[in-house]
């Protein structure tokens, strides 16, 4: 049996960066991040993910793996998103322990140290915990509301969790065995049943540049994130059909007995047409989950890859 690359490397840390249009921000992390890991006195791999950017980010990647041998660059062919830029970095990886961040340089390389010193401690994931985010009002919103969720489905607790990581190879190694086409990465680590750790580090303002998370990208995440870990929103949809349809029979037992009784008419067309729209619209909703499943099923029968990849450096 093949050893893991991991086993055959003699490499120490791989940090793998997936990014997007990023190109007023990587001459600094590099700058940055290269001092950092120099100063660990270890040998080092820096992996970037090109998520197919489409302004001037490739060619300074490409600039930087000429200038440095420690620094490795992937170009997707399109934007994939930044989960499957991780796997991608997964999969390329050859150090002992892995570390993820940003290319926004909201995650400071010089909290690196931080994530290291806490895996010291016997942990196999460890998480960067923000002390002050520095994300714009809905972000921080959206996440809040995703970790609460995210507590109710794995069986850890969820607080903390963010793309600023460190673990060991092994962990990783498990994780690229799993066939899932849409990972959701924190998650999974999670739920494998590793020993996760948490550790405070500072949060900085974006660099330059615009967050590339969208409400409509925000909305992806936590639908993969809900769909992949639980049946949870099946069973609402079922326990909401149950409850409206003895409410639509309470109602037509109600004003059939209200009319035969006492002779008072049903209420006016108004009152029929909210009511027939709101009991639709909470059908569409069920419709629209089931759906969601329907179509992730769709998605693993095709087994279409996770990403394509450009060059390879």
């Amino acid at each position: 049996m093949k050893e893991p690359d991991y086993l055959q490397s003699s490499l120490k840390f791989s940090v793998v960066i997936p990014l997007f249009n990023e190109e007023e921000n990587l001459k600094v992390l590099y700058t940055r991040l290269t001092r950092v890991m120099g100063s660990l006195g270890e040998p080092y791999e820096i992996i970037f993910v090109d998520d197919g950017s489409t302004d001037g980010s490739f060619q300074i990647l490409r600039d930087l793996n000429q200038k440095n041998n420690n620094v490795k660059v992937i170009r997707f062919t399109r934007n994939f998103g930044q989960h499957p830029a991780i796997m991608a970095g997964f999969h390329a990886s050859m150090g002992e322990i892995i570390i993820t961040l940003d290319a926004d340089l909201q995650n400071p390389p010089e909290e690196i140290p931080k994530l290291l010193d806490k895996l010291d401690e016997g942990y196999e994931v460890v998480f960067g915990m923000f002390q002050r985010r520095k994300h714009s009002a809905f972000r921080r919103a959206g996440s809040s509301f995703a970790k609460w969720a995210l507590g109710r489905i794995l069986p850890v607790e969820a607080t903390g969790l963010s793309g600023f990581r460190a673990l060991r190879a092994y962990t990783v190694a498990q994780l690229k065995l799993l066939n899932e086409r849409s990972k959701f990465i924190d998650g999974l680590l999670c739920w494998m049943g590793y020993k996760v750790g948490k550790v405070e580090v500072a949060h900085e303002e974006r660099h330059s540049g615009k967050t590339k998370y969208t409400p409509f990208k925000l909305l992806s995440l936590w639908l993969d994130m809900v769909v992949s870990f639980t049946h949870l929103p099946l069973k609402v949809a079922i326990f909401s059909g149950l409850c409206l349809g003895v409410v639509g029979l309470a109602l037509a037992l109600f004003y059939f007995v209200r009319y035969f009784l006492y002779g008072f008419s049903v209420p006016g067309f108004a009152t029929i047409v909210i009511l027939l729209t709101f009991f639709s619209g909470v059908q569409l909703f069920a419709l629209g989950i089931l759906g969601e499943y329907i179509g992730r099923m769709n998605k693993e029968v095709k087994k279409k890859p996770e990403y394509i990849i450009r060059d390879k450096m």
